[in-house]
């Protein structure tokens, strides 16, 4: 996924974002916010966030 947004971090935090819910019913995840790290934190790495 990192390569179809290359330059555009916002929008692919976003989509990501958006699948983070699934995914954790879909693992039996009660909270999402358990996978955030996994799902949307390394869409910033190395993005100067200014």
């Amino acid at each position: 996924m990192a390569e179809a947004y290359v330059g555009e971090p916002v929008a692919l935090s976003v989509d990501v974002g958006e699948l983070l819910p699934i995914a954790a019913e879909e693992a039996g995840i009660a909270d999402p916010a358990e996978l955030y790290e996994r799902f949307v934190c390394w869409t910033w790495v190395g993005v100067d966030r200014r």
